[in-house]
């Protein structure tokens, strides 16, 4: 009886070692892709901030001036529906008093960026800057970035080119092992990411700081150049051997 087991251990163990030898291989590569593109989006952002002692004054103060800005871009012929207020925030101040030796309070101060997004190509973007720099007494911001339509054009270019980076990589490999390749047995996909400056932003200052600029005929568009922005994605593909 002990032969007859010892026996079929043996067997089943002879089994599995032929199984694993036949086993095919399996061979890993990383596909990486990098594309550049000159950012399409600008926004235009006037950061403005109202004061006063009583918070529903400062309230009723901050959406005036927010409703007052707007006004003067719609009127100078600005789309509406380009113009954006994503917050809103009122805040307590306070000031050192050095006679007391502590902190008072000062009143409060409301903070509201409007935004003005456009395409580089959009036709009016230089009649946005003259109105901001004559009659808006504020900092603002320049922002580049890349449109949604370059976002989606550009992911399905990352993923042909990282395809393609692995395929040839798994080809010398497999040359150079003296293999072929067969079935793919499995994909891995890392979204697209941005390298370096995630947009290029420039803060301008106000315009009466600026007599030359202010003086002159503006020409934003052409003058800024953005830095392109680097897009990379990685596809890990592995086939059988």
């Amino acid at each position: 009886m002990k032969k007859i087991i010892l026996s079929l251990a043996i067997i089943v163990f002879a089994f599995g070692s032929f199984a694993q030898n036949n086993q095919g291989g399996i061979i890993t590569v990383e596909g990486k892709s990098s594309v550049k593109l000159a950012p399409e989006d600008i926004s235009f952002t006037v950061n403005f901030s109202v004061k006063s002692e009583n918070y529903k004054e400062c309230a009723e103060m901050s959406v005036e001036k927010m409703d007052e800005i707007k006004k003067l871009f719609i009127e100078n012929g600005i789309d509406e529906e380009l113009i954006k207020t994503n917050s809103f925030s009122i805040r307590e101040v306070q000031k050192y008093d050095p006679e007391l030796r502590q902190s008072v309070f000062e009143g409060y101060e409301a903070n509201i960026p409007v935004t003005i997004r456009t395409k580089k190509d959009y036709e009016k973007n230089d009649k946005i800057f003259e109105l901001i720099k004559d009659n808006l007494q504020s900092n603002f911001n320049l922002n580049f970035a890349l449109s949604e339509e370059q976002m989606e054009t550009v992911k399905e270019k990352l993923i042909q080119l990282a395809v393609e980076d692995a395929k040839q990589k798994a080809t010398v490999i497999a040359k150079s092992a003296e293999v072929k390749l067969g079935k793919i047995k499995s994909i891995q996909y890392g979204e697209p990411r941005m390298v370096g400056p995630y947009n290029t932003n420039m803060e301008l200052m106000r315009a009466e700081s600026m007599p030359v600029m202010s003086a002159a005929k503006a020409d934003i568009t052409s003058v800024l150049s953005p830095d392109e922005i680097e897009m990379r994605t990685n596809i890990v593909i592995a086939w059988e051997i």
